[in-house]
Order: C-alpha cells, then sequence, then structure tokens
C-alpha cells in the first residue's frame, strides 16, 4: 500500500480484448501470508520507489467480495495450494484460495452453536488438531484435515443463518502484526 493506505495496483494484461475493447486493466494484489506480501513489497520498492509504502493487513470479507467482481487478486500461499493438490511447478497467482479444517475441532461461540476454523496454512490446521488432543484426548490419526476452497466456504456462509465458519490468519501473519504494533 502507499503512504496512504491505498493497495498499490498491477496491470494486468488480458488474453483477449474485454466487452469495452480493452485488453490490460488494474487491479490490486492482496496476499495470504505475511512473508509473500513481504517479498513483494521489496520488489515494489525496488521498481516503484514511491514514499511510504508498506503492507497493510485488510479484512477478508471486503477483499472477498472485490475479488468476486474482479477488482482485485488474492494471492494464496504456493506452500498452501501444494499442500491442497497443486503440483509444485504452480504459480499461485490466479489460484483459488485453499482453506483447512478438521471438523472434530469445532468450538462454540458466545451462543453455544458450533463453529468451524478455516485455516489458511495446513501446518496450523495440524497444529490446531494437535492442540486439542492434547487438551481433549484422543488420537491424532482419529482427527482428519480436509481441504475446501475459499469461495466454497463463502458460498457455504451465504446459506447457513449462523455464522458456522471463523476464518484463522496464518500464524506468521499474526507474528508480524504483533511485531509490528508492539515495536
Amino acid at each position: 500500500a502507499n503512504a496512504e493506505g491505498q493497495p498499490l495496483k498491477y496491470s494486468v494484461q488480458l488474453a483477449k480484448k474485454n466487452d469495452d475493447g480493452e485488453d490490460m486493466f488494474e487491479v490490486p494484489l492482496f496476499y495470504t501470508h505475511v512473508e509473500d506480501a513481504l517479498k513483494e513489497l521489496e520488489n515494489a520498492k525496488e521498481n516503484t520507489p514511491l514514499p511510504g509504502m508498506d503492507i497493510n493487513p485488510y479484512p477478508l470479507g471486503g477483499l472477498f467480495e472485490l475479488w468476486s467482481k474482479n477488482e482485485a487478486v488474492i494471492v494464496p500461499n504456493k506452500m498452501s495450494i501444494i499442500s491442497a493438490g497443486a503440483p509444485p511447478t504452480a504459480n499461485p497467482m490466479g489460484q483459488v484460495v485453499p482453506l483447512f479444517a478438521c471438523m472434530e475441532i469445532a468450538q462454540e461461540d458466545k451462543d453455544g452453536n458450533a463453529v468451524l476454523p478455516l485455516f489458511f496454512e495446513l501446518e496450523d490446521a495440524n497444529a490446531a488438531v494437535a492442540e486439542a488432543v492434547s487438551l481433549d484426548g484422543g488420537k491424532k490419526e482419529d482427527f482428519e484435515v480436509v481441504g475446501l476452497s475459499l469461495p466454497q466456504a463463502v458460498q457455504l456462509l451465504s446459506q447457513s443463518k449462523e455464522n458456522a465458519f471463523q476464518f484463522i490468519p496464518p500464524s506468521s501473519s499474526i507474528k508480524h502484526i504483533r511485531d509490528y504494533l508492539s515495536g
């Protein structure tokens, strides 16, 4: 983002002209993983040295809405797309954002409704399973972590009356924000 907090926009070349006769448009990129955003920030500083550039957290709901209208690109982490089944050579740009969940570790909200945590990284989902097993007992092998996409999760949410999911940011992103705010 620039010094005013506005996302930087990138020019995207279309394979063919759109209905308006244009073959290029500008769109901001949003990264699900802080390490990827920091790498892109360094590239942006080298190629477009604007004062005050930094990374900023943005609410997922707003990003998803922009993405659904082709007004933004949400870039998943490469390891996450590989964990979801993509080949190691896959480019994260343009891939659907994968999420990971374990149905057996749903928690209750303040009204007693089940809320399923959805993780952006498989490692974080596995760590939550390990924590649940250590607190509640059981065997880790009995807990299956499954994948679904961000659009699938939003579709399921739109069909539910309850807040059935809680989106859990990558632990590395949470750590970065905490370090940034305390330093």
